[in-house]
């Protein structure tokens, strides 16, 4: 009776993590360093389908250094810290327009490279604000730190709904460490810095099929517990 119990709650369990995402389509995006990065800034809104995977848990379809990744040069050259020489990349995205949005998704660079995104911080700004209106009417500014992992979909939630067209995304930092610090240098690489893919969503929602496999578990559960008694 005890494993029919802990089949149920597991059921319920799996039922509750299974959820569906709408990712907002992204119109365009541009870097501030652009004219000079190495590999396109595009490669950020491959979108669902190409970028990475439309089912859960969305993972990056496309691995490897090279591969689907936006990447800025390396002014200060290896082992120099990128941010430290050239400042922090901006990024700068248009939905198409306003979007209610509750959470951004990324993909890192390359795993096995220090370069990737370490931290951002994002502001937005409404259609009528224009691209120019960066924090005027929207205040929330909020920065996360997402892992050296360049294939997981990492999702932040914003803890609140904020309707804007564009995004100004900034990369802080990236997982560059120095030499000489005590911790052998770290990763190679940091003298760039790059990302993976960029995805903006609503909050997600159980799928129909979900609610029904979580009555079924809760069912279930209800049912082994009245046989325990």
């Amino acid at each position: 009776m005890i494993k029919k119990l802990a089949l149920a709650a597991g059921f319920v369990l799996f039922a509750t993590s299974v959820q569906a995402v709408t990712f907002h389509p992204i119109i365009s995006i541009s870097s501030s360093t652009q004219a000079s990065d190495f590999l396109p800034v595009n490669n950020l809104i491959q979108g669902p389908g190409v970028g990475f995977d439309a089912s859960p848990p969305h993972d990056k379809t496309l691995g490897g250094l090279f591969q689907g990744n936006w990447v800025t040069d390396a002014p200060g050259g290896f082992p120099a810290d990128y941010i430290a020489v050239a400042g922090m990349p901006v990024l700068t995205i248009d939905l198409g327009q306003e979007r209610l949005l509750s959470e951004i998704s990324v993909w890192g660079y390359v795993a096995t490279n220090a370069n990737g995104v370490s931290e951002f911080s994002l502001q937005f700004a409404t259609e009528a604000e224009g691209l120019g209106g960066f924090g005027t009417s929207i205040g929330f500014n909020p920065t996360y730190s997402p892992i050296n992992n360049d294939i997981l979909r990492q999702s932040f939630a914003f803890g609140q709904d904020v309707s804007a067209r564009y995004v100004e995304f900034t990369a802080v930092d990236n997982f560059f460490v120095a030499p000489g610090d005590g911790s052998g240098g770290g990763t190679p690489g940091g003298d760039r810095v790059g990302l993976g893919e960029i995805a903006f969503a609503i909050s997600a929602v159980p799928e129909p099929a979900t609610i029904l496999l979580l009555g079924l578990g809760l069912a279930g559960l209800g049912f082994a517990r009245r046989r325990w008694r």
